[in-house]
């Protein structure tokens, strides 16, 4: 009931680089520019793979008990977070300020 595949494709509009999932399956889309310029869109992110596949486990999951609607609206939640001192605004799934590897920030 989570991810069990991964899908490489290429974004046809102007979008930059993003992750995704449609069923049972992770999207990876490159960014139309990058796939033109041959420039990788995802270097760096090796660290982030484990909390980006809970990530989107967490919306397949969303997504079989409840309703896609409310699985995708995750990503639109967005909290203020304090690091080091500074506030930040950001959404909900935002990697970076994750404390473990579920991808979502939980405090």
């Amino acid at each position: 009931m989570t991810i069990n595949d991964f899908v490489f494709s290429c974004a046809t509009d102007n979008v930059p680089a993003y992750f995704t999932y449609e069923g049972e399956n992770m999207l990876i889309v490159q960014s139309n520019e990058g796939a033109k310029k041959k420039k990788n869109d995802f270097e760096n992110i090796e660290g982030f793979m484990s909390a980006l596949i809970s990530h989107e486990s967490v919306h397949v999951v969303i997504a079989k008990l409840v309703n896609s609607q409310i699985s995708d609206s995750l990503d639109d939640v967005e909290i203020i977070i304090e690091r080091f001192g500074k506030k930040f605004q950001v959404s909900l799934n935002n990697m970076f300020f994750s404390t473990d590897f579920s991808g979502i920030i939980t405090r």
